[in-house]
This record gives structure tokens, C-alpha cells and sequence, in this order.
């Protein structure tokens, strides 16, 4: 395996130390697509199947699809939520008052 590939390794600074920055990712963690791959589960696919269930339930083409856009609302105020309980994401520091 090779370790040497720009995303496993720290940002150097002209001085030759690592930049303060962010993180260096170990390897094999969630990568962009992988959160990407999430977002499309956790927000679209909910909402498409609120408006086909609604659908064929017999409810009109406006009233279910303002359902399932209300659906895609809801899904995406919970994304962070989601994020920062699988470790992808850290925790804002609270700032101090």
C-alpha cells in the first residue's frame, strides 16, 4: 500500500513542518464520495419514495410532491446531525460566553 500520495500526507509549510490546518485523513476513512453517496441516500431517495407512495395512494401530482419536497426539507436539517454521529464531521467548539 502506498502511503506517499498526496492525501495521506500532511501539508508542509515553507519552513518544512505540518500545516496547522486540517486533519490527515488515516486510510481507508469516508472519503468526499462517500458523503456524497450519503447525502443522496439520506435526503433524495426519502423524498422521491414520500411522492411515489403518496402517488399511489391516489393523492394529486401538486399536494405530493410538495410532500415529498417537504420530506427532502426535513431530511436535510438532520444531514449534519447524521454526519457528526458517524465521525465524519467534527463538533463546532462552543464558544465561550
Amino acid at each position: 500500500m502506498e502511503t506517499n500520495r498526496p492525501e495521506h500526507r500532511p501539508a508542509q509549510t515553507p519552513g518544512g513542518q505540518a500545516a496547522p490546518g486540517r486533519p490527515v485523513r488515516p486510510p481507508g476513512s469516508a472519503g468526499i464520495g462517500s458523503i456524497f453517496t450519503l447525502a443522496f441516500l439520506m435526503i433524495l431517495v426519502p423524498g422521491v419514495a414520500a411522492y411515489a407512495l403518496l402517488r399511489l395512494a391516489g393523492l394529486a401530482i401538486g399536494p405530493a410532491g410538495l410532500l415529498g419536497l417537504a420530506v427532502m426539507f426535513i431530511c436535510l436539517g438532520l444531514y449534519p446531525a447524521l454526519l457528526q454521529r458517524l465521525g465524519w464531521v467534527r463538533r463546532r467548539a462552543r464558544r465561550p460566553r
